[in-house]
C-alpha cells in the first residue's frame, strides 16, 4: 500500500494499520522524525535496531529475534536501517512469521522502480510504503509552524530566516528549533535574539565568500577566506549553504529555456528571488551555464562524502579548497 509522507506526518497512527512499513528516499530528516516518534510512542515495546550489514553477515538474526519472546515486553518493534534488495529474502521470511504484537519498520535510501523490496511493499495490502522526498519551501514552513506551535512572535520573515540559514535542510532546522525552544522558555520570540541564536552574522560572512567565489572574484574571495573564520564544526552547514545556492541557480537556468533571456527567467522565477539579491544572482547566472552548475553540484556531493568517510581530515580546510576551486573555475568562465 502506497502512502504519502505528508499524510503520515499529520496522522502518525495510520502506520499502526500495517504489519510492516518501508520508508525510502533522500530526506533523512523525515526518516529521523519517524524514528523518534516510533521510540516516543512505543515505550511499552521492546525496540530492536539492525543494519543491513548485520543481516547480511548473519542470515538468521532477524528470524531468530522475531521468534524469541521478550522477557519484559509483550510488543516488539524491529527497525532495519540502510536496507536494499540484498536482504529481500530475509525480510520476506520474517513477514510470514510476525503477529499483531510485532511491527517492522524498514528505512532505505533511494529505491528505484525496479527494486523488488519496493515492489513487495507497494503490492501487499498489509504492508505500507512511502517516499521521503526532499522538502520544499511550503513543507518546511508547515513543519516549522507545527514544531513551534504555541510560540508568539514567530513571523513569516523569521521562519524564512530559519529556512535560509539551514539551507532548507530539515535536519539542521530541527537542531535550530531545539536551540530556539531552549532559549525562549517563555515562548515569546524576538527577532534580535533569534538572529543571534541562528548565528546569522557568521553565516552572512560565509555567504559573502560564496557569492564572490561564484562571481569569479579571486582576490576578494582569497581576502575573505583569510579574514572570516571558517569553523571546522560548521563545515556541513557551509556545504548545505553552498549547495542550496547552486540548486537555485540550476532551477533558474532550467527555466530559461522558456525565455531565452536569463534576466527575464530570473524576474519570472517562483518563488521570487529577494530584490536585494537579484543583481548577485544575475552575475552568477551569467558566469555559470547549466552543465557547469551540475558539475559544481556533483563536486559538493563528493566533498560531503569525503568529509563523512574521513573523520580525521580537517573539514574546514576541505571547504576552503572547494571554494578556491569554484572561484578559479568562475574566473575563467565567460
Amino acid at each position: 500500500m502506497i502512502l504519502k509522507s505528508y499524510i503520515v506526518e499529520k496522522n502518525f497512527d495510520v502506520l499502526g494499520n500495517y504489519q510492516a512499513v518501508l520508508l525510502y528516499g533522500e530526506n533523512d530528516g523525515i526518516q529521523d522524525d519517524i524514528k523518534l516518534k516510533l521510540k516516543d510512542e512505543n515505550k511499552d515495546s521492546e525496540i530492536m535496531n539492525f543494519f543491513e550489514s548485520e543481516i547480511v553477515k548473519n542470515k538468521n538474526i532477524l528470524y531468530d529475534n522475531i521468534l524469541n519472546k521478550s522477557l519484559f515486553n509483550e510488543k516488539k518493534i524491529i527497525i532495519i536501517q540502510s536496507a536494499t534488495d540484498k536482504i529481500l529474502n530475509e525480510i520476506s521470511e520474517c513477514l510470514k512469521k510476525i503477529n499483531e504484537n510485532i511491527k517492522i519498520y524498514i528505512f532505505s535510501e533511494n529505491l528505484d522502480k525496479k527494486s523488488k523490496l519496493r515492489s513487495l511493499f507497494e503490492k501487499e495490502k498489509n504492508l505500507a510504503i512511502f517516499a521521503c522526498y526532499e522538502d520544499n519551501e511550503r513543507t518546511l514552513i508547515e513543519y516549522i509552524s507545527k514544531e513551534m506551535n504555541g510560540f508568539r512572535g514567530l513571523t513569516g520573515e523569521l521562519i524564512n530566516h530559519i529556512i535560509a540559514n539551514a539551507s532548507s535542510n530539515r535536519k539542521i532546522i530541527k537542531s535550530e528549533i531545539i536551540k530556539i525552544r531552549n532559549f525562549f522558555v517563555e515562548k515569546v520570540i524576538n527577532k534580535k535574539d533569534l538572529l543571534e541564536i541562528l548565528n546569522i552574522k557568521n553565516n552572512t560572512g560565509f555567504e559573502e565568500i560564496r557569492d564572490n567565489a561564484l562571481m569569479g572574484r579571486k582576490e576578494k574571495t582569497n581576502r575573505l577566506l583569510s579574514e572570516i573564520n571558517i569553523l571546522n564544526e560548521d563545515s556541513f552547514l557551509y556545504l548545505n549553504n553552498l549547495n542550496y545556492r547552486i540548486l537555485k541557480l540550476i532551477d533558474i537556468q532550467k527555466s530559461n529555456k522558456d525565455y531565452n533571456d536569463i534576466q527575464r527567467a530570473l524576474e519570472n522565477f517562483k518563488p521570487q528571488v529577494f530584490w536585494k539579491d537579484k543583481t548577485i544572482y544575475l552575475q552568477q547566472l551569467r558566469k555559470w551555464n547549466l552543465k557547469q552548475l551540475y558539475q559544481v553540484a556533483n563536486k559538493i556531493s563528493d566533498t560531503e562524502t569525503l568529509m563523512k568517510k574521513n573523520s580525521q581530515i580537517r573539514n574546514d580546510v576541505v571547504v576552503k579548497e572547494l571554494i578556491v576551486s569554484i572561484v578559479q573555475k568562475a574566473a575563467t568562465s565567460s
